[in-house]
């Protein structure tokens, strides 16, 4: 009996594991579109800003 508890708690911490690294990576994922994001916000404003430039 205590031996399928053993391996019952060793199931449980490796579904943990697995859920907080799915958590992990979601929130890195997420915060990597809004670096991105932002540098294309940026590549737009200075391609704006170079056409102005270059035109006027």
């Amino acid at each position: 009996m205590n031996e399928k508890a053993q391996v019952s708690i060793e199931y449980l911490f490796t579904v943990l594991f697995a859920l907080l690294l799915v958590i992990a990576v979601t929130i890195i994922a997420f915060q990597m579109d809004i670096v991105a994001q932002r540098a294309q916000n940026q590549v737009l404003i200075n391609r704006d800003e170079t056409i102005q430039s270059l035109s006027g």
